[in-house]
């Protein structure tokens, strides 16, 4: 039995997801996760419409990059996947993608403050946007690995945005969480200055953040 199988389905199947609900377009984006066979990755290809992506398309990669399997080009942000799974052992998904409200506060360079109650516990105290690099980058893959040594998600300046999980499952509710508290922050920030939880709220949060590890 492929030992891949059931990764390379999951992960084709969050990348069509992910078109489906407008958060890629044809050729952005890119989804990983790490399988259980040491030493191995799953990710998506490069150059394929993400609407068309199936199980056969994705690639299992070794931790420098090395194609194990799979006939197709890989993401040309493997290498940041591959270094937030270096970085971060309890990490085992990561998704890069392009949501509209979210990208909207990367163009701006914003940190997204503890203001809502629920974004602490999952994705940190703060969401903050790393440094612009080139897309592929061995900057970029370190200024986004870097930013998530203490929280699960960061934006990316004048580019997207990238979550991870301890799942796939995981890594995309807090990418519906992400675009969701981006949406609220830039809805707030139209009519006034959001406002920060007490910081009482904020150590509850971050006992429960560091509880729950992801």
């Amino acid at each position: 039995m492929d030992p891949f199988k059931l990764v390379r389905e999951e992960v084709a199947r969050t990348i069509r997801t992910l078109y489906k609900i407008g958060y890629v377009l044809d050729h952005e984006g890119n989804v990983s996760a790490r399988s259980r066979v040491a030493d191995r990755y799953v990710i998506t290809p490069s150059q394929i419409p993400r609407f068309e992506i199936k199980a056969r398309d994705t690639l299992v990669v070794n931790g420098v990059g090395d194609v194990i399997k799979g006939s197709r080009n890989p993401s040309v942000e493997t290498g940041m996947h591959l270094l937030i799974y270096s970085k971060r052992p309890d990490v085992n998904a990561v998704i890069h993608f392009h949501s509209v409200h979210a990208t909207a506060l990367a163009s701006l360079h914003e940190t997204i403050p503890p203001f809502l109650e629920e974004l602490i516990p999952f994705l940190g105290e703060n969401i903050p946007t790393v440094k612009y690099a080139m897309a592929g980058t061995e900057e970029l893959a370190s200024n986004v690995a870097d930013g998530l040594m203490q929280r699960n998600a960061v934006l990316l300046a004048n580019h997207g945005a990238v979550v991870c999980g301890k799942d796939l499952k995981d890594a995309f509710h807090k990418a519906l969480l992400l675009e969701k508290a981006s949406t609220i922050f830039l809805l707030a920030k139209a009519v006034g200055s959001p406002i920060s939880l007490p910081e009482s709220a904020v150590e509850i949060g971050r006992e429960l953040f560091r509880t729950m590890m992801l």
